[in-house]
């Protein structure tokens, strides 16, 4: 099995190798989501009332940001699928909850070490797969599932529609590994909901409406843990 496993994923590589001058300039338009999304929360924060959160996140916000588009470079996209009830990602690959759970432990060892910068590029990219989770196809693992043409309308569409944008609400979870599942669990209900609509835009705005504000609100909640995990280690 291992050996199929090994097999498998150095094939997947391969195969990622050749498409990437293809999915270089999607990936580069979609880390603009993910930058936003981070942007957001910050708002969420401030809003909510957490204004010391806010005022060390703002801070950090550039190193934040190095993190959060980082995370998708040099095919690590692969790595960043998890199915709730299976508990894995693609064949052969590390899983979203194994890899936020790595970042987010180096994300608490830096900062202990007081290199902060560090602490929170590793911590954005932790905020990253926390907000893939929130994608359908990364919790149940079809990427053939129109997986780009939705990132594609995601990419066009998530700074122009007014039902995709919140401003306070942020959804508080005990850890990393609750957001995970969490946003996992709630992606494939999006799926099951939506994936009965035939036409491409309608079935992607309707995703779009749950799936953004989902990431918006856990991506603060997950900024508010972060800084609580901080402090405690101050």
């Amino acid at each position: 099995m291992e050996w199929i496993e090994s097999t498998y994923s150095y094939l997947l590589t391969k195969i990622l190798t050749l498409i990437d001058p293809v999915k270089k300039p999607i990936k580069k338009t979609e880390c603009l989501v993910h930058v936003y999304i981070n942007n957001k929360a910050l708002n969420v924060l401030l809003n909510d009332g957490y204004i010391k959160e806010f005022n060390l996140f703002n801070s950090f916000i550039t190193s934040l940001n190095k993190g959060v588009v980082w995370a998708d470079q040099d095919f690590k996209s692969a790595n960043h699928f998890y199915h709730p009830v299976k508990k894995r990602g693609l064949y052969g690959r590390k899983n979203a909850m194994e890899l936020a759970l790595e970042y987010h432990d180096k994300a608490l060892k830096y900062w202990s070490m007081k290199k902060y910068k560090k602490s929170m590029f590793y911590f954005g990219a932790t905020l990253h797969l926390i907000q893939d989770m929130t994608v359908p196809q990364h919790a149940n693992i079809k990427l053939l599932d129109n997986h780009h043409q939705y990132e594609k309308y995601v990419s066009k569409s998530y700074d122009n529609i007014k039902e995709f944008k919140i401003n306070s609400g942020a959804y508080i979870l005990d850890s990393v590994e609750d957001y995970i599942r969490f946003n996992s669990r709630v992606a494939l209900k999006i799926y099951r909901k939506f994936k009965h609509i035939k036409d491409d835009d309608e079935r992607f705005y309707r995703t779009t409406r749950c799936s953004l504000p989902l990431a918006t609100r856990t991506t603060a909640g997950a900024l508010a843990l972060f800084y609580k995990e901080i402090k405690e280690k101050d």
